[in-house]
């Protein structure tokens, strides 16, 4: 007797621990509670990466990811990184393969945070269309993205192939359905994405085009203003901007360059776009928390020095950030907020620590400057002696030869000096 009452002293002891271990599924409070906890500690814009990680980490508690609903998982992968930073996001993707044949939500929000790693290891083209007319054409898509589990529906489809697009531009052409006010705050994220997908799967439609970009900027027109978070109104906001800007209209290489609002330059004779004449200009929109822009001014040093003495002026672009970093300062992180003139001013003394050879000024256009297309930085397009913009999305820290030959056609076009070209550095290997 004693025995077997020992025995189900252990059993009962071995249950316990296993309900300690094997927690019951999160709710879709928490995981709601996960965001807002986040957020809030976002909202401080913490700028140390082992403190955002923290901050995630704490959001995320003890919540079980394996134990997640696909359209938990949705909700958390579509909203920010936070998965990615608790380094749980492979368990999140683990779970996520479970629902993918699941008719429900799950098995949407599967079909899409799946999609663009499953899409690159396609054996070919047939299965990656295949891959995706399940996912556009899936039975719960309307109620994964109505529900904020599938915000990453336009952008997870980025990397399609041309014959890809061909071959899926019903499926594709389709996804227009989304263009919906009650969808706006889900999808807006994704519409500048969406807009070029749409532009390849229909190319020769102008008009078609041009409705869908329209609907969309006062889609996201219209998030912003419903908006209750700063930060999503003012994203919302930029990215209405963008699908109403000259490059989203088709109106920017070719055409008279968008003027710049100057609010301050180092160089007080450059008072706008349009006082410069006769000349080649180089637009470098950058900032100064953006590592590649920082690691590109030898480059841009460089092309300042070869034309030296030439009609070509060589223009830094940034706006107000609201903080100045410089990692080569004793203080790194220097708050600006709501003082434009200290920031100003550490952008002087910048300029002469970092050795800048080329003026920088602040426009009252966001440094993502929407009529120019600028998504990321750093961003460099290039103006013709006729005021019109000749080319953009270039990278500064591009050869020098591949840039002197775009500003030199452009010389030579408007009857101007042309310097000699570059010495190109001998090929590894030359002999010498």
């Amino acid at each position: 007797m004693m025995r077997i009452t020992t025995g189900l002293i252990a059993a009962a002891a071995l249950i316990g621990a296993a309900g300690l271990l094997h927690a019951a599924p999160p709710t879709d409070e928490q995981i709601e509670k996960v965001i807002k906890t986040y957020d809030d500690g976002m909202a401080a814009k913490p700028t140390d990466r082992e403190v955002i990680v923290q901050l995630a980490k704490d959001a995320l508690g003890d919540l079980n990811v394996s134990e997640m609903t696909g359209a938990q998982i949705g909700r958390l992968l579509a909203h920010g990184p936070i998965l990615q930073y608790t380094q749980t996001y492979p368990q999140a993707l683990e779970r996520l393969r479970t629902f993918l044949e699941s008719t429900e939500v799950d098995g949407a929000v599967a079909r899409i945070a799946l999609f663009a790693n499953d899409y690159r290891n396609a054996q070919d083209d047939e299965a990656r269309v295949e891959m995706l007319r399940k996912m556009i054409s899936h039975p719960s898509l309307g109620r994964a993205v109505a529900m904020g589990a599938a915000n990453n529906l336009f952008s997870n489809m980025g990397n399609l192939s041309d014959p890809v697009i061909a071959q899926a531009r019903k499926e594709i052409l389709g996804l227009e359905r989304f263009l919906k006010p009650e969808y706006a705050d889900k999808l807006a994220r994704g519409y500048i994405g969406y807009l070029g997908l749409y532009k390849k799967a229909n190319p020769d439609n102008a008009a078609d085009y041009n409705r869908v970009r329209q609907t969309m900027a006062t889609l996201a027109s219209g998030a912003a203003a419903a908006a209750t978070d700063e930060r999503m109104a003012k994203s919302y906001s930029g990215i209405a901007a963008y699908l109403n800007g000259a490059f989203a209209r088709g109106e920017l290489i070719g055409y008279k360059a968008p003027e710049i609002t100057i609010d301050w330059s180092s160089d007080p004779s450059i008072t706008s776009l349009g006082a410069i004449k006769g000349e080649v200009v180089v637009l470098d929109f950058w900032a100064t928390w953006c590592g590649p822009c920082v690691a590109s001014f030898p480059k841009v040093r460089e092309l300042v020095e070869h034309y030296k003495g030439y009609p070509v002026r060589i223009i830094g672009v940034t706006s107000l950030q609201g903080a100045h970093y410089d990692n080569e300062a004793e203080e790194k992180r220097i708050d600006t907020t709501g003082d434009p003139q200290k920031e100003y001013t550490l952008m002087a003394s910048y300029i002469k620590t970092r050795n800048l050879t080329w003026p920088v000024v602040f426009s009252t256009e966001d440094v993502f400057n929407p009529e120019y297309g600028v998504r990321g930085i750093p961003h460099v397009a290039i103006i013709g002696a006729d005021g019109k913009v000749k080319h953009g999305g270039l990278h500064p820290a591009r050869p020098l030869k591949e840039k002197t030959d775009l500003i030199d056609a452009l010389l030579r076009e408007a009857g101007l000096p042309v310097p000699a070209p570059p010495v190109e550095p001998p090929k590894e290997g030359a002999e010498g």
